[in-house]
């Protein structure tokens, strides 16, 4: 019988699913909860599977950079387009590690915050991208259930379209603004991350997959805001419930692990937390959108022009996009307040060799002292680092870490780098607290 497929989309209906399906997967875990740590491994440091020794510094920034405009064209592309087809996902910055299945097979995931499913290339494979890793196969897993179509959790993807016939298997389409997609049967497994074990967690077991991937990875691990995502899932084993954050080193520390945690930190409140509202897109819900109202560039100061919609979201922050992108209409101005704070420090402005931003300085000192830059969110002021600011392209070149994008912001990684960033979706805040994140 032929497989029906369901679009991404969430609605009203959906949710009062999921909040029953969420029930029923919570009476089985862990009363007291804990916090579950991962290593974050970017693309380009040695513990990555993707790592290139042979690339040059300079060459590892460009193409970083590139992947960084690539994924800022799929968020204004996607302004255009349907809600079921605004997902990101464009070669990912980060992977962790962790296991699908009893026996735990291990499965190496791309981290993607523009995205809520998470999935894997499961055999047998009729159309998938070459991977190293061996294929999950479901029916080595003792604990492995393809979903049907009359189940609650095939009605939570989207109620909206039916199977039309309850013993048909559920399927999914994932479809992904660079091209890439997943097509599949949705199915429960136990999913363990270090040593705890998930059980019945939702995710896409992919039979059709394709599009900008390497081999090295297995598949999307989607930290979004939806029913399906990952956080929204196993919330029930967590200290403080839908809580997620994570701290980002410097990409130039060769050494060191970024970290991610799922659950609360007792540091994630307290001295130098500042919080401001997550809000909601009601068209693209998976998103993390903030409100940003001005950014101050030593004493100059520069007001963000309210709009009139009601939604006031104008910066998505984001774990994939490298940079930080700015509304046009703020980014001309931010970069004049730039050249005037340094006009008096003898720098000479010279020309991206990447051909990635506009304002570049001629210096053999990785970090420019200052000028002092704070993001004004909405109840909160995020004063950045001078490391924050600046990213090093070659030896002799440093060049602003702000790029101008197109109605909205994106909040990139370079920004976050040494902030502990909290994701509270339960009480729809994000909290930054400048962090070592080397003794976290």
């Amino acid at each position: 019988m032929a497989k029906q497929y369901h679009s991404l989309s969430a609605t009203i209906a959906t949710s009062i699913v999921f909040l029953l399906v969420l029930s029923n997967a919570q009476d089985n875990a862990p009363h007291n909860g804990g916090v579950i740590s991962l290593n974050m491994i970017h693309r380009d440091t040695p513990s990555s599977p993707l790592y290139d020794a042979l690339l040059t510094d300079s060459q590892r920034v460009s193409k970083a950079l590139q992947r960084s405009r690539h994924r800022i064209n799929r968020f204004v592309s996607s302004e255009d387009e349907s809600p079921s087809a605004h997902l990101i996902y464009s070669s990912g910055e980060y992977l962790v590690n962790i296991s699908i299945g009893t026996p735990p097979r291990p499965f190496i995931g791309i981290v993607d915050t523009g995205s809520d499913l998470i999935w894997a290339q499961c055999m047998p494979c009729t159309e998938c991208f070459k991977q190293n890793p061996p294929l999950f196969d479901p029916a080595s897993s003792s604990t492995y259930k393809a979903l049907s179509c009359a189940s609650n959790e095939c009605r939570l993807v989207n109620e909206a379209t039916p199977c039309s016939s309850n013993s048909s298997s559920c399927g999914y389409q994932a479809s992904y603004g660079d091209g890439s997609y997943s097509n599949g049967n949705l199915s429960l497994d136990t999913v363990t991350l270090d040593s705890t074990s998930i059980p019945n967690t939702i995710f896409g077991c992919g039979h059709h997959n394709g599009g900008e991937f390497t081999g090295v990875e297995s598949g999307i691990v989607g930290l979004g805001r939806g029913a399906v995502s990952f956080i929204s899932q196993i919330a029930g084993y967590l200290v403080g419930g839908k809580y997620f954050s994570y701290c980002l080193y410097n990409n130039s520390n060769l050494v060191s692990s970024s970290k991610m945690y799922f659950g609360r930190l007792n540091t994630s409140s307290g001295p130098g937390v500042v919080t401001t509202p997550l809000l909601t897109n009601p068209i693209y819900q998976s998103f993390y959108y903030l409100e940003l109202q001005g950014i101050s560039v030593g004493a100059n100061n520069i007001t963000v022009d309210a709009d009139a919609k009601d939604f006031k979201g104008n910066m998505i922050i984001d774990s994939g996009t490298t940079l930080m992108y700015l509304p046009e209409s703020v980014y001309d101005r931010f970069e004049s307040a730039i050249r005037e704070e340094l006009k008096d420090r003898d720098l000479e402005v010279k020309q991206d060799p990447t051909g990635g931003s506009d304002l570049c300085y001629s210096t053999k000192y990785d970090i420019l002292a200052g000028p002092n830059v704070t993001f004004h969110f909405n109840g909160a002021d995020v004063k950045l680092k001078s490391a924050n600011n600046f990213i090093r392209m070659d030896d002799e070149t440093v060049c602003l870490a702000f790029s101008s994008g197109s109605s909205f912001g994106i909040y990139g990684i370079w920004q976050q780098t040494n902030y502990l960033v909290g994701y509270d979706l339960e009480n729809k805040t994000v909290s930054f607290q400048p962090t070592d994140c080397a003794t976290i």
